[in-house]
Protein backbone atom coordinates (compact mmCIF):
# COMPACT_ATOMS: atom_id res chain seq x y z
CA UNK A 1 0.00 0.00 0.00
CA UNK A 2 1.09 3.59 -0.79
CA UNK A 3 0.75 6.19 0.73
CA UNK A 4 2.06 10.11 0.10
CA UNK A 5 0.16 11.68 2.08
CA UNK A 6 -2.01 12.00 5.48
CA UNK A 7 -4.39 14.09 6.60
CA UNK A 8 -5.21 14.49 10.28
CA UNK A 9 -8.38 15.77 12.33
CA UNK A 10 -7.05 17.95 15.29
CA UNK A 11 -9.39 17.30 17.94
CA UNK A 12 -9.19 13.82 19.40
CA UNK A 13 -6.30 12.94 17.22
CA UNK A 14 -3.54 16.01 17.91
CA UNK A 15 -5.14 17.53 20.67
CA UNK A 16 -7.18 17.31 23.22
CA UNK A 17 -8.82 20.94 22.57
CA UNK A 18 -8.28 24.63 23.88
CA UNK A 19 -8.47 23.26 27.74
CA UNK A 20 -6.15 20.10 26.93
CA UNK A 21 -3.48 21.17 24.55
CA UNK A 22 -1.95 18.87 22.35
CA UNK A 23 -1.06 14.95 23.18
CA UNK A 24 2.47 14.74 24.56
CA UNK A 25 3.18 12.29 21.27
CA UNK A 26 1.78 14.67 18.72
CA UNK A 27 4.85 16.49 17.97
CA UNK A 28 7.10 13.27 17.96
CA UNK A 29 4.34 12.05 15.31
CA UNK A 30 4.50 14.85 13.05
CA UNK A 31 8.32 14.90 13.25
CA UNK A 32 8.81 11.26 12.10
CA UNK A 33 6.46 11.41 9.29
CA UNK A 34 7.01 14.60 7.91
CA UNK A 35 10.50 13.43 6.52
CA UNK A 36 8.19 11.05 4.43
CA UNK A 37 4.91 11.81 3.78
CA UNK A 38 3.06 15.35 2.66
CA UNK A 39 0.65 16.16 5.78
CA UNK A 40 -2.23 17.93 5.69
CA UNK A 41 -4.82 19.25 8.39
CA UNK A 42 -8.85 19.07 7.98
CA UNK A 43 -10.46 20.54 11.31
CA UNK A 44 -14.16 21.03 11.98
CA UNK A 45 -13.78 24.50 14.06
CA UNK A 46 -17.35 24.72 16.10
CA UNK A 47 -16.41 27.48 17.92
CA UNK A 48 -14.65 29.62 14.89
CA UNK A 49 -12.04 29.15 12.34
CA UNK A 50 -9.81 31.77 13.99
CA UNK A 51 -9.99 30.10 17.58
CA UNK A 52 -9.16 27.17 15.60
CA UNK A 53 -5.74 28.16 13.86
CA UNK A 54 -4.92 30.73 17.06
CA UNK A 55 -4.81 27.09 18.63
CA UNK A 56 -3.01 25.07 16.03
CA UNK A 57 -0.39 28.29 16.33
CA UNK A 58 -0.26 28.00 19.50
CA UNK A 59 0.45 24.39 19.66
CA UNK A 60 3.72 25.01 17.74
CA UNK A 61 2.68 21.98 15.38
CA UNK A 62 1.39 24.05 12.51
CA UNK A 63 4.78 23.97 10.24
CA UNK A 64 4.82 20.15 9.73
CA UNK A 65 1.41 21.02 7.83
CA UNK A 66 1.39 21.26 4.26
CA UNK A 67 -1.93 21.98 4.00
CA UNK A 68 -4.58 23.06 6.73
CA UNK A 69 -8.10 23.79 6.12
CA UNK A 70 -10.15 25.17 8.74
CA UNK A 71 -14.13 25.28 8.43
CA UNK A 72 -16.98 25.47 11.11
CA UNK A 73 -18.25 22.70 8.72
CA UNK A 74 -16.48 19.13 7.70
CA UNK A 75 -17.49 18.03 4.10
CA UNK A 76 -16.14 15.86 1.26
CA UNK A 77 -15.28 19.12 -0.35
CA UNK A 78 -12.88 20.34 2.28
CA UNK A 79 -10.70 17.12 1.73
CA UNK A 80 -10.32 17.26 -1.93
CA UNK A 81 -9.24 20.26 -1.64
CA UNK A 82 -6.43 19.45 1.16
CA UNK A 83 -5.81 16.21 -1.42
CA UNK A 84 -5.81 19.30 -3.93
CA UNK A 85 -2.93 21.29 -2.04
CA UNK A 86 -0.78 18.44 -0.60
CA UNK A 87 -0.58 17.29 -4.61
CA UNK A 88 -1.30 14.38 -3.95
CA UNK A 89 -4.12 11.36 -4.93
CA UNK A 90 -7.02 10.27 -3.11
CA UNK A 91 -6.04 6.84 -3.37
CA UNK A 92 -2.76 7.54 -2.10
CA UNK A 93 -3.88 9.62 1.11
CA UNK A 94 -4.60 8.24 4.61
CA UNK A 95 -6.97 9.84 6.44
CA UNK A 96 -6.48 9.63 10.16
CA UNK A 97 -9.83 10.76 12.33
CA UNK A 98 -11.68 9.67 15.15
CA UNK A 99 -15.15 10.04 14.16
CA UNK A 100 -16.52 7.41 11.45
CA UNK A 101 -19.42 9.46 10.78
CA UNK A 102 -17.44 12.52 9.04
CA UNK A 103 -13.37 11.97 8.79
CA UNK A 104 -13.65 7.84 8.16
CA UNK A 105 -16.87 7.70 5.95
CA UNK A 106 -15.60 10.71 3.76
CA UNK A 107 -12.21 8.95 3.41
CA UNK A 108 -13.72 5.68 2.28
CA UNK A 109 -15.97 7.53 -0.15
CA UNK A 110 -13.18 9.27 -1.93
CA UNK A 111 -11.37 5.96 -2.24
CA UNK A 112 -8.59 7.00 0.96
CA UNK A 113 -6.81 4.84 3.29
CA UNK A 114 -8.48 5.25 6.23
CA UNK A 115 -7.11 4.99 10.29
CA UNK A 116 -9.95 5.75 13.10
CA UNK A 117 -8.49 6.66 16.29
CA UNK A 118 -10.78 4.62 18.36
CA UNK A 119 -11.15 7.80 21.05
CA UNK A 120 -13.22 7.22 24.07
CA UNK A 121 -15.63 9.39 23.35
CA UNK A 122 -16.76 8.21 19.47
CA UNK A 123 -16.22 4.80 20.14
CA UNK A 124 -19.99 4.44 20.00
CA UNK A 125 -20.08 5.65 16.29
CA UNK A 126 -19.05 2.23 15.18
CA UNK A 127 -18.23 1.67 11.52
CA UNK A 128 -21.46 0.69 9.24
CA UNK A 129 -22.46 0.11 6.06
CA UNK A 130 -22.75 3.88 5.69
CA UNK A 131 -19.27 4.91 6.66
CA UNK A 132 -17.74 2.24 5.89
CA UNK A 133 -14.66 0.03 7.58
CA UNK A 134 -11.54 2.13 8.25
CA UNK A 135 -8.57 0.27 6.89
CA UNK A 136 -7.12 0.58 10.41
CA UNK A 137 -7.81 0.93 14.10
CA UNK A 138 -5.59 2.42 16.41
CA UNK A 139 -5.77 3.55 19.83
CA UNK A 140 -4.00 7.40 18.93
CA UNK A 141 -1.86 8.63 16.44
CA UNK A 142 1.05 7.08 18.05
CA UNK A 143 -0.02 4.11 17.05
CA UNK A 144 0.55 5.59 13.41
CA UNK A 145 4.51 4.99 13.68
CA UNK A 146 3.85 1.04 13.58
CA UNK A 147 1.59 0.44 11.01
CA UNK A 148 2.79 2.76 8.09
Amino acid sequence: MIIEGIIFDWIGVLSAGSKGGVYPYSRRVLKELKPRYKLGLVSLAGFGSEKRLRDIDESGLRDYFDSIVVDTTKTIEHYLRCIEELKVAPETTLIVDDRTIRGISIGNRLGCKTCWVMEQKYLHETPNGKTGEPTYRIKSAEDLLSII
